[in-house]
């Protein structure tokens, strides 16, 4: 089963976490990052959601039947689409586009409070 888990990091806390990961040889998993909680809603609209949902529960299948079936227009599936294969959430196989995960994890860290007077 393979399982990704989609966080808004900095980009310290990502490189922290591969430093664990080159110390000790055990991967924490599969990461897809955002620098931040605006970027991440930005690339995750609920359109692109409800893409992802169709996918994992469908199967893989063209854009045009993608459309279709989340009674879109292809043009914006497509543009949608793209958006998904470049943070590696969908990719394209003999023309068809899938979910490589079995498991899709967010997490939403609260942000850190600065002190007043600090």
């Amino acid at each position: 089963m393979r399982k990704v888990t989609i966080k808004a990091e900095s980009l310290r806390a990502a490189g922290e976490r591969f430093k664990r990961t080159w110390k000790t040889g055990q991967a924490e998993g599969e990461f897809i990052t955002f620098e931040n909680g605006d970027v991440m809603l930005q690339t995750l609209t609920r359109k692109r959601w409800e893409l992802i949902n169709a996918l994992m529960n469908r199967g893989a299948m063209g854009v045009r039947e993608l459309a279709r079936t989340v009674n879109r227009d292809p043009k914006n599936v497509h543009t949608d689409i793209a958006a998904l294969k470049e943070v590696g959430l969908v990719c394209e196989i003999g023309g068809r586009i899938t979910v490589p995960y079995d498991e899709i994890d967010y997490v939403v860290v609260r942000p850190k409070r600065v002190a007043v007077g600090a």
